[in-house]
């Protein structure tokens, strides 16, 4: 009788160790997305910053960033100053890319909608995308030798695809 009494206790605890297992690791799975979502919040934070302060040579020089855009001819020091304003607009979607990507697990394919928010700034402002062509030209001459299969930029190659479709679109309403 004590033996049976004995199993049956130890039955019931197993069942509850088990149970008190499956609880936890659900919790733990909770933590986790809940960890997640924060992060993803916090990086469009930080992204939203970014994007802010990315935009103090543009107040500081609005004069430079609208004849740039507009494809206009830029003396050599405004020159100067447009290239770096395009520079931080490209750094800032690049990375807007990259993140998104390895913070949400998402294919470049699912983040087209970053890339077409720069194509389809590069394709309003004519001299902005000269710039950013000039800037990814420098970019693959600088990583071609020291890439062995060739320099290749997924967000890159994405921009341009949008580009040549909009391009495309214009020229056949045009």
């Amino acid at each position: 009788m004590k033996e049976v009494k004995e199993s049956r206790l130890r039955n019931w605890l197993e069942t509850v160790g088990m149970f008190s297992v499956v609880v936890s690791l659900i919790f733990v799975g909770q933590q986790i997305q809940q960890t997640q979502n924060i992060a993803i919040v916090e990086m469009r934070l930080n992204n939203m910053i970014a994007q802010i302060e990315s935009r103090s040579g543009i107040y500081d020089y609005p004069g430079v960033w609208a004849k740039g855009n507009a494809g206009e001819t830029l003396n050599p020091s405004e020159s100067v100053v447009y290239a770096m304003q395009i520079r931080d607009f490209n750094t800032l979607q690049y990375y807007r890319f990259t993140n998104f990507a390895s913070l949400t697990g998402q294919t470049p394919e699912e983040l087209a909608a970053i890339s077409a928010d720069v194509s389809g700034f590069l394709f309003e402002n004519p001299g902005a995308r000269r710039e950013w062509d000039a800037l990814r030209a420098k970019f693959r001459r600088w990583r071609e030798p020291h890439s062995p299969e060739g320099y290749n930029s997924i967000f890159e190659e994405q921009v341009r695809a949008q580009l040549a479709v909009m391009d495309e679109m214009h020229r056949l309403r045009n």
